[in-house]
């Protein structure tokens, strides 16, 4: 079985602690990463479908706008040398993961809610 999963969240579910807007979220968290394949999708994707702010297929959060994660989804896959419809396991992302962190966390990691969660910074 394989995830279908958006740009920046290959990179940000790595450091995924259990903490989420309800259990429903987090448990669907869970659920995908346990898949080991992972299908590469622009767009929401398989953890947007249980996040509150989707709202008619765009982000709809107040700390995010569409727009940003759009960037950050475009980003991601720059970094990590992968393209819409590729699909990867998680072991080619964490082997990737340490060349690319520094410059993702300068881009995107200052103003993100998680950083404590992820980093304990």
């Amino acid at each position: 079985m394989k995830s279908r999963l958006r740009g920046h969240h290959l990179i940000c579910l790595n450091f995924f602690r259990g903490e989420g807007y309800s259990e429903d979220f987090i448990k669907n968290i869970y659920a995908v990463l346990k898949k080991e394949k992972v299908e590469i999708v622009s767009g929401p994707d398989e953890v947007c479908a249980k996040c509150p702010y989707l709202n008619d297929k765009k982000c709809a959060s107040n700390e995010y706008s569409d727009e940003m994660i759009l960037v950050q989804d475009k980003e991601a896959l720059r970094l990590l040398g992968f393209m819409a419809g590729k699909i990867v396991d998680w072991k080619m992302i964490a082997v990737i993961l340490p060349d690319i962190l520094e410059e993702w966390k300068v881009q995107f990691c200052a103003g993100c809610g998680y950083r404590k969660v992820c980093f304990n910074e």
